[in-house]
């Protein structure tokens, strides 16, 4: 039996959607990741003054009901402060890339 096979057949229907899913969320971090290296290595001022504007428009979107209008409040203002959490790490990650 191959490691496919086996693999699957340990995996349920309902498992297998979500780690497919996580697996794609995986592939676009790794290639806007690339993305974000290769713009701060070429035009980082640019790069950074993009990520600063983001999150600015962020704040501003998921502060009003336009953004994520299904969530409450609440759940909009921690979304909001874990997506300006996470550019701002990740500008901090790709400085020290560079």
């Amino acid at each position: 039996m191959s490691e496919d096979a086996v693999s699957e057949d340990a995996v349920t229907a309902e498992r297998a959607v979500m780690i497919r899913l996580r697996a794609r969320l995986a592939v676009v971090e790794r290639a806007a990741w690339f993305g974000l290296v290769h713009a701060m290595r070429t035009r980082p001022e640019e790069t950074e003054a993009f990520i600063g504007s983001e999150r600015a428009r962020c704040a501003e979107g998921f502060g009003a009901k336009g953004w994520a209008g299904d969530l409450t409040e609440a759940e909009r203002a921690m979304l909001a402060r874990e997506v300006d959490s996470g550019l701002a790490q990740l500008l901090e990650d790709a400085r020290a890339e560079i």
